[in-house]
């Protein structure tokens, strides 16, 4: 099989291409960056403000992955963060050790499940073959960067890596770059081989089950949650990849002449067969057990625990959302319009910096993207009701200079929702 040699033209293709993409990716939305307060799903008595978490009352019989400890150690660690609460980890709690009539405390149980499976085997795929000096490197150079598998064919002159787009754009780049250098030896690539490699499929996941109980005057449970993450990978070892079957540039020229001559040749399908068991796995792998749970081999070095660490907060995230206020970071994108430096200082996260800019500027000499500007400096450093109140009345004179913009109502959307939210915030927060 024979390539087309890469031109001038072609490669000239290339870099357009890729200079558009660049292009396009500068021109995507400027964001500015801030924290926002948000209240709790539901709203705790202000005379709750001890938390005990019963380690001994939170069942981890099926927590095949030992999260327990870890797990409840986050949720007290979170909710002291938050400072909503005052929080403990405690094996027993003894209802002696507070006064029930001037004290109203809480009490997280639960349980805690989590597991895992890891399923192994053998897979085929397709690779093509390149040779020479330049293709040899602009394909390993393509298979690095995309972090693809590469193997040598038998004679150990050509290269083989499967195809993909992004992989494929970058050997052209390469190839073009080594053809200019003058290494671009004429060696047509050999026809597609089929390679067998192994593979892990690995998932993992957690699942907490909680409530949040008073104890007081009353007994009154105010939140039942189960919340639970997963997490899944499919990893190819790299160094079980092999070829099992090669058609070299002879055997090419050689079946071009038998198929001219017209000679059948067979068994064909028995070749076929043939190939087909060498690309399957021989042994069965599990046979009727369950498939075991990861191990710490099963991960790259060094991942699991930030993998554990990932299922244990999201596992925990909704749970801590509806008993406390909690703060998240939040994007808001930045008119590209008006005074430019302080659309710079709104994307360096100084707010009010950008604020002393735009209110320098006179208001009868504001544009529209000044006023959502504006806005957006008072919304992002926020700290009372009124500083929502300035942002909203601001986006609102953006609105009224371009009434089609969408950006600018959806400034006036977000702190509409801010200031929904500040009297519950305020209940909840207040000492």
């Amino acid at each position: 099989m024979q390539i087309t040699p890469i031109t001038r033209q072609n490669f000239s293709a290339v870099l357009w291409f890729c200079a558009s993409f660049f292009i396009s990716a500068c021109t995507a939305p400027t964001l500015a960056e801030f924290e926002v307060q948000r209240p709790a799903r539901i709203s705790i008595p202000r005379e709750v403000q001890k938390v005990f978490i019963r380690a001994d009352l939170v069942v981890d019989s099926n927590d095949k992955l030992g999260l327990k400890t870890q797990l409840l150690e986050q949720l007290a660690a979170e909710l002291n963060r938050l400072g909503r609460f005052k929080v403990s980890v405690q094996n027993t709690f003894d209802e002696i050790q507070f006064d029930a009539e001037k004290e109203t405390v809480a009490i997280i149980q639960g349980e805690v499940i989590s597991g895992g499976e890891v399923d192994k085997g053998q897979f085929t795929d397709l690779a093509t073959c390149t040779g020479g000096i330049g293709g040899r490197i602009s394909s390993v150079g393509a298979a690095a960067i995309t972090e693809q598998a590469i193997t040598v064919d038998s004679w150990r002159a050509y290269v083989c890596r499967p195809g993909a787009f992004a992989a494929d754009v970058t050997e052209v780049a390469l190839s073009s770059a080594l053809a200019l250098a003058g290494l671009n030896e004429v060696i047509p690539p050999k026809n597609q081989v089929v390679r067998i490699y192994n593979y892990k499929n690995l998932s993992l996941f957690a699942q907490a089950n909680f409530s949040f109980t008073m104890i007081g005057k009353r007994r009154e449970t105010l939140a039942i949650r189960a919340d639970s993450a997963s997490f899944g990978r499919s990893i190819k070892e790299k160094d079980s990849y092999h070829n099992i079957k090669e058609s070299h540039l002879i055997a090419v020229s050689l079946g071009s002449l038998i198929s001219i001559s017209r000679i059948p040749i067979f068994p064909i399908p028995v070749r076929q067969l043939a190939l087909a068991g060498r690309s399957n796995p021989k042994q069965l792998y599990y046979g009727p057990n369950r498939l075991p749970v990861p191990g710490i081999y099963d991960l790259p070095p060094g991942e699991k625990k930030e993998v554990i660490q990932l299922l244990v907060r999201k596992t925990l995230q909704s749970f801590i959302r509806t008993i406390s206020p909690y703060k998240i970071m939040v994007g808001a994108e930045i008119a590209s319009g008006g005074k430019a430096a302080a659309g710079n200082m709104l994307e360096e996260g100084n707010a009010k910096k950008a604020r002393q800019i735009i209110e320098a500027i006179p208001e009868i000499k504001r544009s529209g993207d000044d006023w959502y500007n504006l806005g957006l400096a008072y919304e992002a450093s926020a700290v009372s009701q009124e500083d929502y109140e300035d942002a909203r009345r601001f986006y609102i004179n953006a609105l009224e200079k371009s009434p089609e913009k969408r950006l600018y109502a959806q400034g006036v959307g977000r702190t509409r929702r801010y200031l929904a939210e500040t009297k519950t915030l305020a209940k909840q927060l207040r000492k």
